[in-house]
């Protein structure tokens, strides 16, 4: 999962407005974007959205 999938998903346009609907900070997103989101946050992500969203081993980089 990525944060253009978390944008997608929350139908976002910006990452401020991701960071309003999610309650992570705009730093975190970005952070996010450069690294890859948690897999932990990953797996959270996909419960709250009841599958919609999808965690993956293969979207973190090292």
């Amino acid at each position: 999962m990525k944060v253009e999938d978390l944008m997608h998903h929350h139908k976002c346009k910006t990452r401020r407005e991701l960071a309003l609907k999610t309650g992570y900070s705009e730093v975190t997103l970005w952070k996010w974007e450069k690294k890859g989101i948690p897999l932990r946050t990953q797996a959270v992500f996909e419960l709250t959205t009841k599958g919609k969203l999808k965690a993956d081993l293969a979207s973190l980089t090292s």
